[in-house]
């Protein structure tokens, strides 16, 4: 399909296009339900993170310039608060369908259509059909398993800045924290 802009080409598109462009584009993108959900979720979020900083930094515009949504678990975040804390929570493996579920028992792929599927995916009641097969949870019950920074989407050159050596340098760590978390959830049970 031509007149489809992706990746580095969109990315520039968004950067150059004025306020009332991308005001027109998240209007329309908001038809859609599960996108204005996350929309209002982005917004919300990252308006209260702005608020926050505004009050602390100089100018709402240097704020506005270091705020950024993780592409693994979500959240927005401030850039600047990134460079020193761990705050985000992340699956480094995608979740897989669980077929001995209880959440497929009724399942009748010619009633319902196929079991694995991104609507089925983002489905409240149907998440404990996955499992996250890098920490054995439920997609239902489950945090991320390990601890990170968060990552952003590269503005100049539109792509997700993973570069998880930053992470690896402490894997130990967090896996004695996931250890921890382990056996505190087995103390609650």
């Amino acid at each position: 399909m031509s007149g489809i802009l992706r990746g580095e080409k969109l990315i520039e598109a968004i950067n150059a296009a004025d306020e009332s462009t991308v005001r027109t584009v998240l209007r329309g993108l908001c038809a859609d339900d599960e996108v204005e959900k996350l929309v209002g979720k982005h917004l919300y979020q990252v308006a209260n993170l702005i608020t926050t900083k505004a009050g602390t930094s100089d100018s709402k515009r240097k704020a506005t310039a270091s705020v950024h949504i993780c592409v693994r678990c979500g959240n927005a975040f401030d850039e600047n608060d990134n460079k020193t804390k761990k705050e985000c929570r992340y699956h480094p493996e995608e979740m897989e369908i669980d077929d001995s579920s209880s959440a497929w028992y009724d399942w009748d792929e010619d009633a319902h259509g196929e079991k694995d599927t991104p609507e089925n995916r983002r489905t409240p009641h149907l998440l404990r059909g996955y499992i996250y097969y890098c920490c054995e949870k439920r997609a239902d019950e489950s945090e991320g398993c390990k601890l990170g920074y968060h990552k952003a989407v590269d503005g100049k050159r539109g792509k997700y800045d993973f570069d998880d050596d930053d992470d690896d340098e402490e894997e130990e760590d967090d896996d004695e924290e996931d250890v921890e978390d382990d056996k505190d959830d087995e103390e609650d049970e």
